[in-house]
């Protein structure tokens, strides 16, 4: 809610990349007096050739693929159209066009149109007086019927819930945030409790298990990785899934992301590896980080924040809106799940004083506080740049998604305001776990939350 309210003002102002297909040739519904040379598509954004697919096909069931030469751009400087070049004339009778590509974003659009090709009267020799003209309205009637059939269908697409795509973004966003959690926990939070001059026992089992927790987010990351390219490869390519897995792997920007996040994935193990099996040698963690702050460029080469435009601007806060919230959500787990069992594990439990508690959560507090700022900061920007005007926040689904989302950002933020104002201090005069516990915990949950709302928005797409 707090970024909605500071990019509104400016919401209105601006205006993203949506990629439609905003013309043709032929025209849709139209009747042409002789055969096209070729199939022309503009849309109203870059589209990647690498994705695309467009079909001229005889109208009516069974209806023969017209033959084509290779789909390709306008010019090297138009990306944004598409020709199809027909290799043989086509004969008189309807014809169907039907289109798949893919924007910046990645993610698949498509549709079809109709057009007819109609001989003049005087070459139809034998056919009734007025034929001609019954025929071309016969044409339109059809061509206005397919036409809003799938305008029909592409609302009934956009209203159904993406399951696959959102499930997909997920799986990427848990591992994403608990790989940079724990490299955050490690550095930043850990880092500060030791130079503090806590117990060498506590920091040493913490980073025995964000270790484990660095390890969960790889294994989550690599089994990512064949998933999302068979997805992705199911989606735009449905009829030759395993043929087109090299189209989809290369020369895109989602292959690009695809590839970094395998690069980063990798690097992340080799680290680990080097800090060994206690995670102790140092070494080893500036691998790891190296590698976990490569892999959020996956998300913003395959999403909207490679659409949308200023796309420098929309890149960086994305970049800087997933590792801030690494830091935050990640973190939060890693105090959870690390930093606090390795102080029960000294014998203090959850309602004994625990000496060193009070000082590892003023640690993380320092770096929520942080990464909250730099969330809100960054949600702004990218609410400003997506959101064409005001009321698409109350008119679209994914505006209606993103009010979800900071809805529950406000929960979050709520909670975390009373970690800091008044469980912090009550740490300070009794330093039992128990205090923390219990609010951190639902800290993480609705952090969770906003975590799979912020997966289902990205997996719509822009068009």
């Amino acid at each position: 809610m707090p970024a909605i309210l500071v990019a509104a003002p400016a919401a209105a102002g601006t205006s993203p990349l949506h990629t439609e297909l905003k013309e043709s040739g032929p025209a849709a519904d139209t009747a042409l007096e002789a055969s096209p040379d070729a199939v022309t598509l503009t849309y109203t954004t870059d589209v990647q050739l690498a994705l695309s697919i467009v079909t001229v096909r005889a109208a009516g069931a069974g209806g023969a693929v017209a033959p084509a030469g290779d789909l390709a751009y306008l010019a090297d400087e138009r990306h944004d159209v598409l020709v199809l070049p027909l290799s043989e004339p086509l004969g008189p009778g309807s014809y169907t066009v039907a289109w798949t590509t893919a924007g910046p974003d990645g993610h698949r659009i498509s549709g079809d149109f109709g057009f007819r090709v109609e001989p003049p009267v005087e070459e139809t020799r034998g056919d009734p007086p007025g034929a001609a003209a019954a025929a071309v309205d016969s044409v339109t009637n059809v061509g206005n019927v397919r036409r809003e059939t799938a305008q029909a269908g592409t609302a009934v697409s956009g209203s159904r819930f993406p399951f696959s795509r959102t499930f997909n973004r997920l799986v990427l966003y848990l591992g994403i945030l608990a790989l940079l959690g724990a490299v955050a926990f490690r550095f930043l939070v850990l880092g500060r409790f030791a130079r503090g001059g806590k117990a060498r026992d506590v920091v040493l089992a913490a980073t025995r298990r964000v270790s484990l927790a660095a390890g969960l987010g790889l294994g989550i990351l690599l089994a990512h990785l064949p998933l999302s390219l068979l997805h992705q490869a199911a989606v735009l390519f449905p009829g030759d899934m395993l043929g087109n897995l090299r189209a989809v792997a290369t020369g895109t920007p989602w292959a690009v992301g695809w590839w970094m996040q395998l690069a980063g994935a990798l690097a992340v193990a080799m680290g680990l590896a080097v800090a060994g099996k206690g995670g102790t040698r140092h070494a080893g963690w500036r691998i790891v980080a190296l590698g976990a702050l490569t892999i959020p460029f996956s998300p913003i080469l395959s999403g909207h924040g490679w659409a949308d435009s200023p796309r420098a601007l929309s890149a960086a806060a994305t970049y800087l809106h997933v590792v801030a919230a690494g830091g935050w959500v990640g973190g939060l787990a890693c105090l959870l799940f690390a930093g606090l069992p390795a102080l029960s594990g000294r014998g203090a439990g959850d309602c004994a004083d625990a000496p060193g508690v009070a000082g590892m959560v003023a640690a993380f507090s320092r770096v929520a506080r942080i990464a909250v700022a730099l969330l809100l900061v960054t949600g702004a920007v990218k609410v400003w740049i997506h959101v064409e005007s005001l009321s698409d926040l109350w008119t679209t689904a994914w505006g209606r998604s993103l009010l979800v989302k900071d809805v529950v950002v406000a929960g979050v933020l709520a909670l975390g305001f009373y970690n800091w104002r008044f469980v912090r201090p009550a740490l300070e005069r009794s330093p039992r776990i128990g205090l923390i516990r219990n609010p951190a915990t639902i800290e993480l949950l609705l952090g969770a939350a906003a975590v799979a709302v912020t997966a289902y928005l990205v997996a719509q797409p822009l068009s």
